[in-house]
């Protein structure tokens, strides 16, 4: 099993003092990130203020949210991983932010000789023909201890090797025709978050505490969850 990313994501309320936390995060991130650049800094809450990036992270932090990513990743980096994620957090709360609700994310991939059949066999009813089948994508989510929700998609992808004869083209011009399939690939995302919680509970917010449970749980039952569904249709 291949792991492509880990990534957190914790949102809040409007940041007023958005110029003070950008000088913040440079401080303490400067050994990770030794320069930001700042992006389309408007009005629009959707557009990130500040970004930052390196050969395998990256960071986007927005007037309602912060996301920081870790690309080129093996189970054995989680524990960075989550390092970083609770000095995030720690500098968020820190400077008054209080951060709202949280979701820890994964992403990885399985080689798969037959990977359509590979997910439909176990999970999708037996009355879909997988005849003329030639995609799937399947996300399951459920409540976990009425606080988190857990969310699982899978799906088949195909690593196609295809002629162009030198010319760079756009996708949508590329031909199939001749090409070949070098791999197929299951490939599953996770994800926990306490969205169940802050939409339940009156004033309710992220605390380290919570965060730690979600980090655990991601840690610990992200790959179980994802065989258990493949392997036994089971979630």
């Amino acid at each position: 099993m291949k792991i492509n990313c880990f990534s957190g994501t914790f949102w809040f309320n409007i940041v007023d003092n958005h110029q003070e936390i950008l000088k913040v995060l440079s401080t303490s991130l400067k050994d990770e990130f030794p320069s930001f650049n700042v992006l389309n800094e408007t009005d629009n809450l959707l557009v990130p203020i500040i970004t930052g990036f390196n050969n395998s992270a990256s960071i986007a932090f927005s007037k309602i949210n912060l996301q920081y990513t870790m690309e080129k990743v093996t189970m054995e980096n989680f524990d960075l991983f989550k390092e970083r994620i609770l000095k995030l957090f720690d500098i968020l709360t820190t400077n008054n932010i209080e951060v709202l609700h949280s979701a820890i994310y994964l992403n990885g991939e399985v080689v798969e000789d037959d990977a359509l059949n590979g997910i439909i066999k176990n999970t999708v009813n037996s009355k879909v023909s997988s005849d003329d089948l030639v995609d799937v994508t399947l996300k399951l989510g459920k409540k976990h201890e009425d606080i988190f929700y857990k969310i699982i998609t899978i799906l088949n992808k195909k690593q196609i090797k295809v002629s162009t004869k030198g010319a760079m083209l756009p996708l949508p011009l590329v031909s199939w025709y001749g090409a070949y399939t070098e791999h197929e690939l299951i490939e599953f995302s996770y994800e926990i978050n306490d969205k169940y919680s802050f939409d339940t509970t009156k004033d309710y917010h992220t605390t380290e505490f919570y965060l730690n449970k979600m980090l655990y749980l991601l840690e610990n039952d992200a790959i179980d969850d994802f065989n258990n569904l493949i392997k036994n249709g089971e979630y």
